[in-house]
Parts: structure tokens; sequence; C-alpha cells
């Protein structure tokens, strides 16, 4: 007898979610209720046992048919738990592919053990430890990065905590090309709706690099989650652009935090310029994965 349940999110108890994920060996703060409840239109869930595994379900409908998606400002989701046992990812995987007909989401890394037999996808998020030095992490940067951050030194850049989350939410709008990344009305209420939700809980630090004149020219979003420094938003100027403020903010957060165990998650990504800048800090590839079905196209073929 199954002991995979579904729960709707109303019906979820909190304190045993938001535990067994805290708890879990593959722990991400995205799969939190709180965060979730941020991001998501809507999601429900499967539980296993008494929360001793869980799947957040996000979805939204289309031709009133519940189907599955990943949120913005949420990299990756899956199943979380206190081990990575194949038989449970394949219960889980099996429940989502035979009552969802469409589905267009991202694993945790622990989805490896299942990835050929559900046919997931690979997708590239880069990771920094950062238990070595500042002086031997730095050395491994590349050499543009190493020009950029000397022209922002040299530009007398500097590095702190933005106090207010709305000066960091108008810098943001300010500068995100909107376009370019799809960046829709709804997203802007997500963003601002987790991003006040942070500020409220102080779950994560608002960080800047400015001119000499106090002017923003990049910024970032960090949540710290275990042993992760986690880059959950980021956009700089197009000054800031131009005079390697970008390249400064993360070697001033890389400076911060050296020597600890601690490991900086860039988030991704599978877009080669950006994976390029964040792989010259010298971070390094971690896989999680992309599960995508997609039953509606055959529905919807054969009464067009």
């Amino acid at each position: 007898m199954s002991q995979l349940h579904f729960i709707k999110r109303k019906e979820i108890d909190e304190a045993k979610w938001n535990s067994c994920i805290e708890n879990a060996v593959n722990s991400l703060p995205y799969a939190l209720t709180w965060y979730l409840d941020s991001v998501a239109e809507n999601w429900d869930a499967l539980v296993f046992n008494d929360y001793e595994f869980v799947m957040p379900l996000v979805w939204l409908r289309k031709f009133g048919v519940p189907c599955l998606y990943q949120p913005y400002y949420c990299q990756q989701l899956g199943v979380f738990g206190k081990s990575v046992d194949p038989k449970i990812q394949t219960e889980f995987l099996s429940y989502v592919t035979s009552k969802y007909l469409y589905a267009h989401i991202n694993l945790n890394h622990s989805a490896k053990n299942v990835s050929e037999q559900f046919h997931l996808l690979p997708k590239k998020n880069l990771l920094l430890d950062l238990s070595a030095s500042f002086s031997s992490i730095e050395k491994k940067y590349s050499e543009n990065h190493k020009r950029n951050i000397s022209k922002a030194t040299k530009a007398g850049m500097l590095f702190e905590e933005i106090a207010s989350v709305k000066d960091f939410q108008e810098f943001y709008l300010q500068n995100i090309n909107r376009a370019k990344e799809n960046f829709k009305p709804q997203h802007e209420k997500i963003f601002k709706q987790l991003t006040e939700v942070v500020s409220k809980k102080s779950a994560g630090m608002f960080l800047a690099v400015s001119d000499q004149a106090g002017k923003p020219m990049a910024a970032c979003l960090l949540i710290k989650h275990k042993n992760r420094i986690i880059n959950i938003i980021n956009t700089s100027s197009t000054e800031g652009k131009k005079s390697g403020a970008s390249h400064f903010l993360f070697s001033q957060i890389i400076k911060e935090y050296a020597s600890k165990n601690l490991v900086l998650d860039f988030e991704g990504s599978s877009i080669a310029g950006v994976a390029r800048f964040y792989e010259g800090f010298g971070a390094s590839p971690e896989t999680f994965y992309n599960l995508q079905t997609n039953l509606l196209k055959n529905i919807t073929q054969r009464f067009s």
C-alpha cells in the first residue's frame, strides 16, 4: 500500500513540512512554505508518511487543466527528505508523470538517481567552495575578472548593505531588461512579494556596490541557508556593467565569507554568458534536472 499522499496547500502542517525541508539531506530554501507562498501562483504537495519526504507541486491551469511549472526566483524543487532513496524518488515522479498532463519543472541534484528512468534533462548550477582563504580563491579568478575588479577598485566603489528593501526594489526594477528577461507584470508582483517577505523575516541580505557619490551600480539578494549562500536575485545598471561593478560585488561577497565552511551558490546558469561570468570566479558545476511531460499537446492536436 502506497504511503504517498496528495495534500492541498491549506491542509499542510507547516511545522512538519518546514522541519522536513530544514533537515533534508538536500535542503534548499525554495521549498520552505513562506518562500513558496511568495513565488507560486498555487501549490499543493506530495507527502510520504508523516512528512518523511515531501515534494511541492506548483501549478496553474491551462485549458482548465492543472499543469506544473517552475516559478520565478525558484531555481529548483523536487523531492526532499532524510535520504536520496531512488525508490522514493521513483514513487514521487511516477505520480507526477501519471497525474499531470503537462509538467515543466526543475528537480534538485538528488534526482540524478532516476534521471535516466524519467528522461530528465541535466541543467547546470555553479557553486564556489568558500572554505579556502580569499587569496587562494582570488588567484583562480579569470584575467578578465581581475581587470574588472581592479577597475572598480580604482574607481573607489563601495560595498555595503542596503538598509531599505524599497531601495533594492527600485534599483532592480529600473535596471532589469524586461524584454530580454521576459519580465511581465506578474513577475514584478512576485518579485515584490518575495523581497518584502525576505526583509520582514530577516531571511536574506540586500547588498550593493555604489560609486563614490553613493549611486548604486550593482545589487543582489542573498539568502543564507545551511552551508549555502544563494544568489537569488542580482542586477546592475548600464554604468555598473561598464565599470565592473558586478565583478567587484561578488568578489567582496567572496572576501566576506572566505575561509568558512560555506558554498556560494551562484544559481546557474545554462546561459553561456552568465555561466562564464560565474565560472570566472572559479565556480564549479553542480547538476540539477528538468522534468518535462506534455500530453496536452497531443490532446489539442487531436481537436485542432
